[in-house]
């Protein structure tokens, strides 16, 4: 049985003193939970570690813990002013959207007291572990595997700093959060640490658990003000140099047998930080390679470095990079030396995608180029989806207003070239708002998907269908003009009664304008008139 919290114990005492009625009785976080399933009305009394407009700006969200766990606070129908530390009780229902459990607060009180500062606790980057501090505060550092942005907000995955480690976390700022946070300050390999309030992400049941931090205010991302362009064996390259160069100040101090073993040393040095550094290095010289380092072998398939020591250039690069590699521009002074994007072929024939860095140099007393080279797959698939995302409604699949825009763009200048009119489309469910009041914001996303289901089912390939925003859906048709449709739209009703399920709690309708698009208007144009034809039809 879980003890009831120290401040629910003095409020409750406080109250019996004063002569009060008989006060709430409270229910300790970690068993709120448990209520879920009922739908039981609970009371719950804690410390805020995140007060009134830091999670969002447009509506009541507060983040609240005790001793046992800690959950996100809501409400659409009041604002509270709640600062971080403060001591609050407050009363409603338990509920989970998308997978982030929620109190449906139906009243809030602060309590006079003292507010307290909340200690974050240091969590690993650690699926094993994280679920246990589901909604509390938390501290977590890591490097930046991933981040960009989207119609929703920023994020940032962090991984684990832990080789070994496979963890990820979402840090996630959503667009409408109330501080001015900018996470594109950061870059690729950062370490960062962020603190913040945690909570899991499920856009459906099926789909895995997605750990997400929301920091409250900028101070929460801490990220390091200085940035390192070149990997950390050159630095140290440099700090031996350095070495070198002081051991030549003193070359008079020293003896001949002495100076030797130290220069021998620096040399065991040099090779280990290049044996140890995950950029392939390789030195050429007369178009043949002359040194590499092992992780060189392995980006070429090879098993040990020493198979491509005496190796043509020609046989690992194509063309495309020869030029660069084989006479490299001289960076000006005070520059770094320019990084090129291309392949490398591996020695079973396979294309690598690389990040590739040349400059002079003199190796052996012989003029060379020495030659930096990154695996750069993994990030070109980053990058490949962070602009599938980019284009993509994340809840319905269909295209997002940028994709739409961009589409139909390419369409509507088709359309003018063949002297065809095409027609725009443009809906949105009826009484969305009152579904999410009544039945939950997943019930809400439920039909959403219903209606974006419902357009797919009806349209052809050659349409062009997108989640406009919100409640709202836009189609273009390509062919078959005005008729078409109409056709269309009245269609559309009987596609998503076929795919409400039996049952459901709710009704989906959808209302429906249309637009037929002179060649002579603007996509803009259009879409507002359809618009209007679609409020035209609610009225009626």
């Amino acid at each position: 049985m879980r003890r009831t919290p120290l401040l629910a114990l003095l409020i409750a005492a406080v109250a019996s003193h004063a002569g009060a009625q008989t006060p709430p009785r409270f229910t300790p976080i970690a068993d709120a939970f448990t209520h879920r399933v009922k739908g039981d009305s609970v009371t719950v009394t804690g410390r805020a570690t995140a007060g009134t407009g830091q999670l969002q700006a447009t509506v009541f969200d507060i983040s609240v813990q005790d001793g046992t766990a800690g959950i996100r606070v809501f409400s659409r129908k009041f604002g509270v002013e709640v600062h971080e530390g403060d001591s609050i009780i407050t009363t409603g229902t338990v509920q989970t959207y998308r997978g982030t459990h929620e109190l449906m607060a139906t009243s809030l009180t602060v309590v006079p007291a003292e507010a307290r500062h909340i200690q974050p606790a240091d969590v690993p980057i650690d699926q094993a572990s994280l679920p246990k501090y589901d909604g509390m505060l938390v501290r977590a550092r890591g490097r930046v595997a991933r981040y960009g942005t989207s119609e929703g907000g920023q994020y940032l995955t962090l991984r684990d700093i832990r080789p070994d480690a496979k963890g990820t976390l979402t840090i996630w700022v959503p667009s409408n959060h109330g501080a001015p946070i900018d996470l594109q300050r950061v870059r690729f390999e950062d370490s960062v640490t962020v603190t913040g309030v945690i909570a899991r992400y499920q856009d459906n049941p099926s789909d895995p658990v997605v750990w997400q931090v929301v920091p409250r205010t900028h101070d929460d991302v801490i990220v390091p003000v200085v940035q390192h362009d070149l990997p950390a064996w050159v630095t140290a390259a440099a700090l031996a140099v350095a070495t070198l160069l002081a051991l030549a100040l003193f070359v008079g101090r020293w003896s001949a047998s002495r100076q030797l073993r130290a220069l021998r040393e620096t040399e065991v040095r040099y090779r280990q930080l290049l044996a140890l550094s995950p950029d392939a290095v390789l030195v050429h010289a007369d178009g043949a390679v002359r040194f590499a380092n092992p992780a060189a072998a392995k980006l070429l398939g090879l098993e040990s470095e020493s198979q491509l020591n005496g190796r043509s250039l020609h046989d690992f690069v194509p063309p495309d990079l020869r030029d660069i590699i084989e006479r490299p521009a001289i960076p000006a002074r005070g520059q770094l030396a320019e990084r090129h994007r291309g392949h490398l072929a591996s020695s079973t024939g396979r294309l690598v995608d690389v990040e590739v860095t040349a400059a002079p140099c003199v190796y052996l007393d012989r003029p060379a180029v020495v030659v930096l080279a990154r695996d750069i797959t993994q990030q070109l698939r980053y990058e490949r989806d962070l602009q599938g995302l980019a284009l993509v409604d994340e809840l319905t699949g269909l295209a997002n207003r940028r994709g739409f825009t961009l589409f139909a763009e390419q369409e509507l200048a088709r359309a003018r070239r063949e002297k065809r009119a095409p027609v725009v489309v443009f809906a949105d469910i009826d009484m969305l708002k009152q579904i999410n009041d009544a039945h939950g914001h997943a019930a809400g996303d439920q039909a959403i998907r219903i209606v974006a289901n419902a357009f797919k089912s009806v349209l052809r390939e050659s349409d062009i269908v997108a989640r406009w925003g919100g409640d709202e859906f836009v189609a273009l048709i390509g062919e078959g003009g005005e008729r078409a449709a109409q056709q269309i739209a009245a269609r559309l009703a009987g596609a998503i009664a076929a795919l409400r399920p039996a049952g459901l709690a709710f009704v989906v309708k959808a209302s429906v304008g249309m637009c037929p698009l002179d060649l002579n208007l603007s996509l803009a144009e259009a879409l507002d008139t359809a618009d209007a034809a679609l409020y035209e039809q609610k009225k009626r």
